[in-house]
């Protein structure tokens, strides 16, 4: 029982430091829904599936009550392991038909419901101080052993699949790490609801705070690896309203560039900023090309514009262009306002600064 609590405890303690940190840094996470979703493992796995997972095995409880705190468990562990699922896809690759996954798992996670509602499903067991429960309906055992396994799999092709577009090695290696827990930690879910052992349970829980207390050092420390992995930005381009480049930056060569090097599909989204410099103001543009989207925000005020190339604009990005906008206005208002005849480009220098500090996730590291 003491063991039990402290691991309760101690599960509950990681939770509750995680949720607040997403909810005090949720601007860091680029959109609600990574938000929700890692919000959700904390409150769904972290704290409500383990209390009720390790309370169910206490005789300090009758049986129908113990009973019941099973049943518990095996819902939020259900819900909580297609939320972890839905991470894990995201953090590598954002893709809409994620959706059709959600769907699928709410079926699974249906009819496992329904089958825990049939009478006489467990049988309770009393062992070494401990209730154990014996599956009496294999159908609701095969439902669950099959959705624990369809989620190791769609977890271990994801990230197969999408290993060499992921931005650096850094990345990878999290990746790898924090997937191997999680597809280890639901095959010891599975040997225990399948053999009652509870140094399987005690070592099923320790393993799963060593994992919670990995994910969220990486959570706190570095929030940016929670957001779509495979997403790149390509190039970074400042100019002003009479067509002069002031910076560009590349971030698949980390170096700043030349006017002379900048691509045709770059070209045409620096056109299309200076045709609408007159109409636009304060709202973030987008060209969407055949490989690549093309975002483009004004400054009408002080005369120049930018031009950002990547996969796909999201959350993270709309951000992040809107604080470097601001930041560099700031520190070149002067500069920008003078700007007249013979420009020296060079004082525009520090937006690298800026371009590490506001796009650190899509910085290549080694």
């Amino acid at each position: 029982m003491i063991i039990d609590i402290f691991l309760i405890i101690v599960s509950i303690i990681i939770s509750m430091i995680g949720l607040s940190f997403l909810y005090f840094n949720r601007r860091n996470f680029g959109s609600k829904l990574n938000v929700f979703l890692n919000g959700s493992i904390y409150l769904f796995l972290g704290m409500l599936f383990f209390t009720f997972f390790f309370l169910s095995a206490e005789t300090y409880f009758t049986e129908d009550i113990v009973l019941a705190l099973w049943y518990l468990s095996i819902f939020f562990w259900v819900f909580s392991l297609s939320m972890l699922s839905l991470i894990h896809s995201f953090v590598i690759i954002f893709e809409k038909k994620a959706v059709f996954s959600m769907l699928f798992y709410s079926l699974m996670i249906g009819i496992i419901l329904g089958l825990l509602f049939i009478p006489d499903s467990f049988t309770i067991n009393l062992n070494n101080g401990f209730y154990s429960f014996i599956f009496q309906n294999m159908i609701l055992l095969y439902f669950l052993l099959s959705y624990n396994s369809i989620i190791i799999g769609v977890m271990c092709y994801n990230l197969i699949k999408n290993y060499f577009r992921i931005r650096d090695n850094k990345s990878r290696k999290m990746v790898i790490i924090l997937t191997f827990e999680f597809c280890l930690i639901t095959i010891l879910y599975s040997v225990y609801i399948i053999s009652q052992n509870i140094i399987i349970r005690y070592f099923y829980g320790a393993l799963y705070l060593v994992g919670a207390i990995f994910a969220s050092y990486y959570l706190i420390k570095k929030p940016f690896l929670f957001i779509e992995l495979t997403n790149k930005i390509y190039d970074f381009i400042i100019f002003h309203r009479s067509g002069i480049l002031l910076y560009s930056y590349n971030f698949e060569t980390g170096e700043e560039t030349d006017e002379s090097l900048l691509k045709g599909s770059i070209l045409i989204g620096i056109n299309h900023i200076l045709s609408n410099f007159i109409n636009k103001k304060d709202q973030l543009g987008l060209i969407k090309m055949q490989n690549r989207d093309i975002i483009f925000e004004y400054d009408i005020n002080h005369g120049y514009a930018l031009l950002l190339t990547t996969n796909h604009k999201n959350a993270f990005i709309d951000k992040a262009v809107s604080n470097f906008m601001k930041k560099f206005t700031g520190l070149n208002k002067e500069k920008l306002k003078n700007l007249t005849g013979l420009i020296d480009v060079s004082e525009f220098r520090n937006a690298k600064d800026m371009i590490l500090e506001f796009f650190e996730p899509f910085i290549i590291k080694g």
